[in-house]
This record gives C-alpha cells, sequence and structure tokens, in this order.
C-alpha cells in the first residue's frame, strides 16, 4: 500500500512540474531572471553600459559588417509572451549587435525581433539624412518571429439584400398545409 501512495505522489509532483514548465510565457533564448534588473527601453540610453535588457520591435534594416551585424530595430513594446505588441506609434529605434552574419533574407525589412543582452553606449548615425542616436544592444539571445499574415478584408454592403440567400436553407423545417 506505501509503494502505490508513493507511486501516486510522484507522478501527482511529476504531472505539476510539467505543467509548471508549460507555463513559461517567454522562450527560453529570451528568458532571464530576476526580470525586474531588465532595463526598459528609453532612446539613446546612457550611464547603463553592460545592464542587462530585453527589447522588441520591427527590423527597419540589417547592416552586415566583417565580424558582425548592426541590425536597427523599430521599438514596440513587449507582450508577456515576448512578443512585439503591433502597435501604430513607436518611441524610437535601437541597434542590435549580433556577432557573426545576419542574412537580410531572413532578417527582412518588417520582421519581428526580440533580442536579450546589455547595453552599451549609444551610436550617433543617420536615419536617411536626419542624424540619430541610437540606443545598443549586444545580443546574447533572439527570437526572430514568424511573418504576420495579411487579413484579407472584405467588404460587404450593409444595404445589399440578396433575395435568393436563405440561412436556413437545408435545415428550414417542413411546412404542412
Amino acid at each position: 500500500m506505501n509503494k502505490c501512495l508513493l507511486l501516486q505522489k510522484s507522478m501527482l509532483l511529476g504531472l505539476a512540474g510539467l505543467l509548471l514548465a508549460g507555463c513559461s510565457l517567454v522562450p527560453k533564448e529570451l528568458a532571464y531572471e530576476p526580470q525586474a534588473d531588465l532595463v526598459a527601453y528609453r532612446p539613446a540610453l546612457k550611464g547603463l553600459d553592460g545592464k542587462p535588457a530585453r527589447w522588441s520591435g520591427v527590423i527597419a534594416a540589417v547592416h552586415n559588417e566583417q565580424d558582425r551585424s548592426l541590425v536597427e530595430v523599430v521599438y514596440l513594446p513587449l507582450k508577456s509572451n515576448g512578443v512585439p505588441e503591433q502597435t501604430e506609434q513607436s518611441p524610437g529605434r535601437f541597434l542590435a549587435v549580433m556577432q557573426g552574419f545576419v542574412d537580410p533574407t531572413l532578417y527582412a525589412k518588417g520582421r519581428s525581433l526580440t533580442v536579450l543582452g546589455t547595453l552599451d553606449k549609444p551610436v550617433e548615425s543617420k536615419i536617411g539624412d536626419h542624424k540619430y542616436e541610437f540606443s545598443v544592444i549586444r545580443v546574447s539571445g533572439s527570437k526572430l518571429w514568424p511573418p504576420i499574415k495579411e487579413v484579407e478584408v472584405r467588404y460587404m454592403d450593409p444595404y445589399f439584400s440578396d433575395p435568393f440567400y436563405d440561412p436556413f436553407w437545408p435545415r428550414r423545417p417542413m411546412r404542412h398545409w
């Protein structure tokens, strides 16, 4: 009897562990504890070199150099699962410095990206002809999210009426006169 009870308890604990592990919202490559230590995004952060941060947004451009890649990202706030929230407004852009080569076809303009890393000194550069000071994050983990599919929007005229449309058609009750 004791063995049966012990087996049941261990199975219950194992099942509870699996359920709790499934509740982790942020992908493992973006996980960081304690989350309170993560620095929130602000344009041109100064004096926070080496502090951890997890930022997200939409890729604006990729600049490949000899041994690293600079990914220019339009910042968007994070949802609880680490995915960038699609909004119409952004407080600014940041540069994600990634080691090695980043393929601009995969990291295409408009794709969503979340990065985890440490902050570095801001860099002055340009967006077109406009001078801009970028916050910089040295990436230790990243997640490139699947492309967002365009939703086809169909227009329905609210005043159109189809005289042959019967919403109850194959299941209309028979009337006996």
